[in-house]
């Protein structure tokens, strides 16, 4: 009994151990869980924005602070290529007490401003981002940290609000996922400059009057190097800027495959650890691949309407041999959706009066139509007629006398007419009675 008892737990124990592992954070939408606190995910085509979560949730921006820096310091300097910039001596103060990465610039080291924000972008160099901020700042790195927060308002990162140019921790320093979009959006789209140095795997530094030898550095993004990525390899993304936090890491990346591009930002991705400080994962990374994968995978655009579709068909008043018309929309749409929707689940809200009256043209806007999947509107678009339409003279002679026995101008003329008549009347009695009371004077005087 006691073999019998032994071998059913034994039997037990097995089917737990090999029986699948299900994760009850997988988010039932991408059937994987996503590691980070915050997420925004965007179609770069259409600005559709297809996955987030807690995309309004202040949190640190750590180092993806550099992106606004690069956009001031862009907009702010006209020659990027030939200004050269020379490294005053208090901006290390804080970066060396702090053990921020750097690039090992030195005191007075001389260098261009293309070189100090390649340096920034690709390597979280924090000494260059506090060099860049002295200089574009005038002086002063407080102003530059003003200029960033007067961009970010202009772009509408209205829950951002930087404290430095380079993302070392500060308690009044914070952003969101959908405002680091909003930062990124604007980047992308500035100036290619931007996208060339925030996407570059690798740059070659110059020699200075610090350094009598160049310097090659590398992205910190290792998703887009085979060599370094391992795992996280993923050779579509590109860029743009990785960061580190206490509490996790943040990535905000871009990624191309075939006809459809996307921009992700995740902040807050876990930290896995085994034996001590030994990094086992990098869960931004895996954050960023699984979620383009699913978009790529799962996404694309699909036809909704096309002109050459009858949507449906309206009366026409006052036609020449024809009583009603079709209508085509004036456009076709496309739209980017999950590939597994069933087309017939969208709505079409049709906006067209009872009737039209005649003439009508070929191609005449009769009304509009709402494209709707669920809740969310897709597109508007104008009905128009399908052919032309002669008015009919007899029908139009027609309309215009009942239109005028029904218009408000026949009831005044007709209350007109029947007040003079019922003056006149009343001026005909008051005339027969006057001449009565005549006659009657004149027949008593006679008597």
């Amino acid at each position: 009994m006691k073999k019998l008892t032994a071998l059913f737990l034994a039997l037990i124990m097995t089917i737990v151990i090999c029986a699948p592992v299900v994760n009850a954070e997988d988010d039932p939408e991408l059937g994987f869980s996503v590691s980070s606190q915050a997420a925004y995910l965007v179609n770069n085509e259409t600005g559709i924005v297809i996955y987030e979560k807690n995309p309004d949730q202040k949190m640190d921006p750590a180092s993806l602070a550099m992106i606004m820096t690069a956009i001031v310091a862009i907009e702010n300097c006209p020659d990027l290529e030939n200004t050269v910039v020379t490294a005053p001596t208090y901006i290390f103060d804080e970066i060396f007490l702090l053990g921020a990465m750097n690039v090992d610039m030195k005191h007075g080291e001389e260098a261009r401003m293309i070189d100090l924000l390649y340096a920034m972008m690709l390597r979280t160099a924090c000494e260059c981002a506090n060099i860049i901020a002295d200089y574009i700042g005038g002086g002063s790195i407080d102003t530059f940290v003003g200029m960033m927060n007067q961009k970010a308002q202009e772009i509408g990162a209205t829950n951002t609000h930087f404290a430095n140019p380079h993302g070392l921790p500060n308690d009044e320093q914070y952003t969101t996922a959908r405002d680091m979009y909003l930062i990124t959006k604007y980047a992308m789209e500035m100036d290619p400059i931007f996208m060339q140095i925030a996407t570059s795997t690798e740059y070659t530094m110059p020699a200075t009057n610090k350094h009598s030898s160049e310097r090659t550095i590398y992205h910190t993004n290792d998703m887009m190097s085979e060599s370094r990525g391992g795992t996280w390899y993923y050779p579509y993304v590109k860029g743009i800027k990785t960061a580190s936090t206490e509490n996790g890491r943040n990535l905000v990346s871009t990624a191309v495959k075939d006809a459809y591009s996307y921009t992700l930002v995740t902040l807050g991705a876990q930290r896995y650890y085994d034996n001590g400080d030994q990094l086992s994962d990098n869960m931004a990374f895996v954050d960023a691949k699984q979620l383009y994968e699913w978009a790529f995978n799962n996404w694309g655009i699909r036809s909704v309407v096309k002109t050459s579709t009858i949507i449906t068909s309206v009366k026409v008043e006052m036609g020449k041999d024809v009583d009603e018309i079709t209508v085509f929309p004036d456009q076709d749409v496309d739209y980017l959706m999950r590939m597994d929707i069933d087309m017939s689940s969208l709505q079409q809200v049709i906006n067209l009066p009872d009737s039209v009256d005649a003439p009508i043209t070929a191609g005449q806007v009769l009304g509009t139509m709402d494209l709707k999947l669920a809740d969310t509107n897709i597109a508007t678009v104008n009905l128009v007629a399908s052919e032309s339409v002669e008015r009919s003279t007899w029908l139009y002679i027609v309309r215009g006398i009942q239109n005028f026995f029904g218009s408000i101008w026949l009831k005044l003329i007709v209350a007109l007419l029947l007040l003079l008549v019922a003056a006149y009347i009343a001026f005909m009695i008051l005339t027969n009675n006057r001449n009565k009371k005549r006659r009657r004077r004149k027949m008593k005087r006679h008597f």
